[in-house]
């Protein structure tokens, strides 16, 4: 019967280095894609007000499109990097100049990650506004 690659080069090594644990279990196999996670891209708060048509709109921040791949993105819209003391809210563009504030509303950020988007569709842009106005630095985790 013959050895996998993996079971063969993890004896080999193991025989090599006098029975060092931590390389005969190192993987074989490249890293794909999928371990790849979510995304932390960094941006700024904006500011929410009305537009022309007197829907809600988003303006002044970097907006953050949802990566298309469930392989390199998480489901929610999370504020990882923030002020602490300063409350968040996330929002959507639904298209044709509709924009939209998440279900959470605002969230106070105390250092730890915040929910502020559930269940985020590929492709949605998105905004982060804040009670402490725009220009905020912030970094999320999409």
């Amino acid at each position: 019967m013959r050895m996998s690659q993996r079971l063969a080069t993890g004896a080999a090594a193991f025989a090599l280095f006098g029975g060092v644990a931590a390389v005969a279990t190192a993987p074989a196999e490249a890293v794909t894609p999928a371990a790849v996670g979510c995304q932390f891209p960094t941006g700024t708060t904006g500011t929410s007000g009305t537009n022309a048509h007197g829907l809600p709109e988003f303006s002044g921040g970097k907006t953050f499109v949802k990566p298309s791949t469930s392989a390199t993105t998480c489901h929610d819209l999370n504020l990882w990097k923030g002020n602490s003391g300063v409350s968040y809210e996330g929002w959507l563009y639904y298209g044709n100049g509709n924009w939209g504030a998440c279900n959470a509303g605002y969230v106070k950020y105390s250092g730890s990650p915040i929910v502020l988007c559930t269940n985020v569709l590929a492709g949605t842009t998105m905004g982060v506004t804040s009670s402490s106005g725009a220009g905020l630095s912030i970094t999320i985790e999409d």
